[in-house]
């Protein structure tokens, strides 16, 4: 599961909102928001990229993408 705030957290020190980060990793808001919040899932090509752009090093890749202790969050 996606630790979305954590992602989150790392998508605004990098300097992007939401919606320009979806533009920059090619996919609508609302895909990137669906896929943050767990209604669907990243493809490997896109957590590569997503990785890249964000400077996400190797050996954090799993507590950003792959935890089960994630913060819950309201809606």
């Amino acid at each position: 599961m996606t630790n979305s705030t954590k992602l989150r957290g790392r998508i605004v020190e990098k300097g992007y909102t939401l919606g320009k980060f979806a533009e920059v990793i090619h996919l609508s808001r609302v895909s990137l928001r669906k896929k943050m919040n767990g209604e669907s899932e990243f493809k490997a090509s896109e957590l590569e990229n997503i990785c890249a752009i964000l400077d996400i090093p190797s050996s954090q890749i799993d507590s950003y993408f792959f935890t089960n202790n994630v913060p819950k969050m309201g809606r």
